[in-house]
């Protein structure tokens, strides 16, 4: 039996930015930073540079802290909870920040955004589709 998925937005990406690069907004304390984030399905949470929690207005070290890892080493992140908007999709996220001002990586792991939307990708198109899950169809 076939299945149909509907999607509410649709973006064509750069795939020579080496992976699925989305726009992404940062809301906190009456701010907004616009960046850009790698999709990245085996990212267990949400991870920006510390520059922009800064920039927010937000004591990176007053947040929940929690190890992250990665395949070769670990470091130390600092969780706020800020709105994060993608493609005019606005969610209520924890979000990391790590310690360190060296790790500028900003991705959209699965807790904080990928559990929060339904994604369609068309690799073969440098295409990706999303809705937010409580209005997925």
């Amino acid at each position: 039996m076939p299945h149909e998925l509907r999607f509410e937005r649709a973006l064509k990406y750069d795939s020579s930015k080496g992976g699925i690069v989305l726009p992404v907004s940062l809301v906190a304390s009456g701010r907004t930073i616009e960046c850009q984030a790698r999709v990245d399905t085996g990212a267990e949470h949400c991870l920006f540079a510390r520059s922009f929690a800064e920039n927010l207005g937000l004591e990176v070290e007053s947040g929940h802290p929690l190890e992250l890892g990665t395949l070769t080493s670990s470091f130390l992140a600092f969780g706020h909870v800020i709105t994060l908007q993608t493609l005019n999709m606005a969610f209520e996220s924890m979000v990391f920040f790590p310690a360190s001002h060296e790790i500028r990586r900003n991705l959209l792991g699965r807790n904080g955004w990928l559990n929060l939307i339904q994604v369609g990708i068309v690799a073969y198109e440098d295409t990706i589709y999303l809705s937010p899950y409580d209005r997925a169809t």
